[in-house]
């Protein structure tokens, strides 16, 4: 009785010892894996801090690049049309011309700076004085003449002065002679044009002396040349007509732009 007691308590202890191993071996792989997740969570946050950095670094730098890389724009300068004298002058633009220099006496030029303007004030423009000056310091002169309103002008560097066609233009100024009294006198005097010339008759009904005709060659519906030509007529009598001489004209045909007596 007292042996199979015996042999029963072992059997019972051994059971304890047993259910005793198995949860110690399990509370060890509870906290192997819980301290396994531990160590990870660090290395996670640590990689993504990386990638946090590496992004700011490369924007930094990109910013950089942006910053150093030359710019790809340059100085144009003043844009076209350009208005000056309270609006009553119109530059249109400034470009090369090569050909014969009217407003140079008549010098062979290539490549001159040539100005395209309109009188856009009601007024006769007797004369006007243009200086250009570029971005780098070349500076032009242009000399206008006898514009009526409205009408525009070709006019060229007067010192015959190349133009390189793509510096910008930093400053244009102008002085400006007006007139409300000069005109062609068409009550007094009829214009007309053809293959001979210019014609002009008197209409007014008496004799008219020292007429001063002023002129300019006309291309393609635009006045060629700043500077207008001036010719004379001694005496035209009533109902008389007579061709002026618009020999100077030499590139175009002569439209009068006004008469004087």
């Amino acid at each position: 009785m007292s042996d199979r007691q015996s042999g029963h308590g072992r059997k019972k202890n051994r059971l304890w010892i047993l259910l005793i191993v198995v949860i110690v071996v399990l509370l060890g792989i509870v906290i192997a894996i819980n301290q396994g997740g531990h160590e990870q969570e660090p290395s996670t946050e640590q990689t993504e801090e990386n990638e946090t950095v590496d992004d700011v670094q490369t924007a930094e730098t990109n910013e950089e690049e942006e910053e150093t890389e030359p710019s790809e724009e340059t100085d144009t300068g003043l844009e076209f049309p350009y208005l000056l004298d309270d609006d009553k002058i119109q530059i249109d633009s400034l470009f090369q011309y090569s050909g014969i220099n009217l407003d140079a006496q008549n010098e062979e030029c290539e490549d001159v700076a040539s100005l395209q303007l309109k009188n856009n004030s009601d007024q006769y423009l007797e004369k006007a004085e243009i200086s250009v000056e570029l971005t780098d310091g070349t500076a032009f002169s242009f000399e206008v003449e006898d514009i009526p309103a409205g009408k525009s002008v070709m006019a060229f560097d007067t010192a015959n002065t190349a133009y390189d066609g793509k510096t910008g233009v930093a400053l244009i100024d102008a002085t400006t002679t007006y007139s409300s009294d000069a005109g062609l006198k068409e009550t007094d005097v009829k214009i007309t044009s053809d293959d001979n010339g210019v014609q002009l008759e008197n209409i007014s009904g008496d004799a008219l002396a020292n007429l001063k005709i002023k002129y300019h060659c006309v291309m393609d519906d635009m006045y060629f040349g700043g500077i207008s030509s001036e010719t004379e007529v001694a005496g035209l009598a009533a109902g008389e007509t007579t061709t002026v001489d618009t020999s100077e004209s030499i590139l175009g045909d002569a439209e009068v732009v006004s008469i004087t007596y």
